[in-house]
């Protein structure tokens, strides 16, 4: 842990001083070598001189000559010991150099390696945000610039998810795996991470064919499920593509139009690469500016919880409401659910989302009579946090909602992933008496022996099926099997999308416990909601007094 700190922090303080320190030291090394030459032809000249002097003068035998006639003064013996002395010296300073030498090499090393920590991701050992920083840099300076250029931004989904699940040495351990797999598609190609789940991708050339290709064969590899510790896990990607000259103005610019490609097909959930288009960037601004507006809407209070009544189908009497959001500007024009629920869970504020229109469901249910039960929908991000049951609970117990009268919804594609954490987590709001609800049955991809180890309270059969089944003989089956599962399972039935008398009619007769649609009223407000808790449908065709 502290080796990988100290990687962190090398990495972090390099990133802003390694290219200044290296120009630094080049700069140095090129002046000591300068300053060396000229100390060198300083001494030789300085010997040249000395040497001729002794010359002139007869230095030696005149110096021979008058140790010999002061033998008594012993300068001989002086002499030699100031030779042995030099000696000596002389070794001992050829040893430091060498030593020197050995420290220079080090530091030239240690240079190197602090340069390689910041340009290099040290988990998956490719280069970062600073190395393509670098490379762009060194690429604008020679004649590749004009050339023409690809560019690929790869988005891994779902490792967040299995990071917050699964922790970070499960998640380490599948980026390195996907890393070695992108190497394996992008050979002799540039490849980056830009840090937490993307990788960017880029290579000299045209051919946008080819380009294509690498981009689908790299989506094909990162969804094959990855074995780490005796467990497979599966992650997908969105990939968005930009070529240069045709979409960047210069090299450096390709990265911000290969982000704004991959952040378009994550907003259209698109499982083909995705080129840029000069129309992205006025999409992802205006992603940007309601993604603004969604937070100044939360924390004012204009996103809040409308509730549409689930009907009875034999009695017509209103048994509860599902809690649906609704964000109503400020000019009375109201925002799509689908493109801020959307906004919301892409860009993390689900979870804030949901608390908040969960508190406030919690407080106007509590005003209802003890027989109305409040339907509320849990996202794949809440549920993934392990502390979430315990945190609904508290909010029950805060607001005075009796749990008996929750109804938890739940899609199936939820549990596929993790069926025990799930099924925990639904047994321990189940033990607090919470009643838990499948939706839209039938159109994710879990399979019944799943649905046999997990216990719901309700199975709510989607609307998709139910607008057409009156005249498609098919979907009528489906629906008959569905309730019969229902049934068989113990759990009441629900449908969605009831726009028709007649669909009301034939549900009820086929066994269907409970319906929800237009036919009976779109969702409202609380007060609205609460005025409506005496009022009764009729389910035969005859009666025509149902709300609009």
């Amino acid at each position: 842990m502290l080796g990988l700190q100290f990687l962190v922090f090398i990495d972090r303080k390099a990133a802003h001083c390694s290219s200044r320190s290296v120009a630094r030291g080049e700069q140095m090394r090129l002046m000591r070598a300068g300053r060396a030459a000229r100390d060198a032809a300083a001494l030789v000249v300085v010997g040249i001189v000395l040497f001729a002097t002794f010359e002139w003068f007869n230095f030696y035998e005149t110096f021979g000559a008058f140790l010999r006639e002061h033998e008594f003064i012993q300068l001989d013996e002086l002499l030699t010991a100031i030779l042995t002395l030099g000696l000596l010296g002389f070794i001992f300073g050829y040893r430091r150099l060498r030593d020197l030498q050995d420290e220079v090499a080090h530091r030239s090393r240690a240079e190197r390696d602090v340069s390689w920590i910041a340009a290099h991701d040290p988990l998956t050992r490719l280069p970062n945000r600073v190395g393509l920083k670098q490379e762009i840099e060194r690429l604008r300076g020679s004649d590749k610039a004009k050339l023409p250029h690809m560019a690929m931004v790869i988005d891994v989904q779902g490792f967040r998810y299995i990071n917050d699940i699964y922790g970070n040495e499960t998640s380490d351990e599948i980026l390195v795996n996907i890393a070695d797999r992108l190497r394996e598609v992008f050979v002799g190609c540039f490849l980056f991470r830009l840090g937490g789940d993307q990788f960017y991708a880029a290579q000299e050339g045209s051919q946008t064919k080819d380009w294509e290709k690498l981009a689908r064969r790299a989506i094909k590899q990162i969804s094959v499920p990855i074995l780490v510790n005796e467990r497979h896990y599966e992650v997908s990607a969105y990939i968005g593509m930009a070529r240069y000259p045709d979409d960047a103005a210069n090299i450096k610019y390709l990265l911000r139009c290969a982000l704004s490609a991959v952040s378009s097909a994550k907003r259209e959930h698109s499982s083909e690469p995705k080129w840029f288009d000069p129309a992205i960037d006025e999409a992802t601004a205006k992603y940007a500016e309601l993604d603004k507006q969604l937070r100044a809407a939360l924390k004012a209070g204009d996103v809040r919880p409308y509730y549409q009544p689930m009907i009875d189908l034999t009695s017509g009497r209103i048994v509860g409401f599902e809690a649906l959001a609704r964000w109503r500007r400020p000019d009375g024009t109201f925002v799509p659910p689908s493109e801020f629920i959307t906004l919301a869970e892409e860009t993390g504020m689900i979870g804030e989302l949901s608390d908040v229109l969960f508190r406030q469901a919690c407080l106007d249910a509590a005003k209802w009579p003890r027989t109305i039960r409040l339907s509320f929908n849990v996202s794949p991000a809440q549920f993934s946090n392990r502390s979430f049951g315990r945190k609904m609970l508290e909010t029950l117990a805060e607001t005075g909602l009796s749990p008996q009268q929750l109804e938890v919804e739940l899609t199936e594609s939820m549990f596929v992933k993790d069926v025990q954490l799930v099924s925990a987590m639904l047994e321990e709001l189940r033990g607090a008496g919470v009643h838990v609800a499948i939706d839209d049955f039938g159109t994710g991809y879990s399979s019944l022996s799943q649905l046999s180890r997990l216990r719901f309270d309700k199975l709510k059969i989607d609307r998709s099926f139910v607008s057409s089944f009156l005249d498609d003989a098919r979907q009528a089956m489906i629906i008959r099997a569905m309730i019969g599962l229902g049934r068989g399972l113990g759990m009441k039935t629900i449908a969605e999308g009831i726009e028709e008398t007649s669909q009301a009619e034939t549900l009820q007769l086929l066994g269907c416990h409970q319906g929800q649609g237009f036919l009976f009223s779109r969702a409202v407000p609380a007060e609205q909601a609460s005025a409506m808790l005496q009022m009764t449908w009729p389910t035969r065709p005859e009666d025509n007094t149902a709300v609009s």
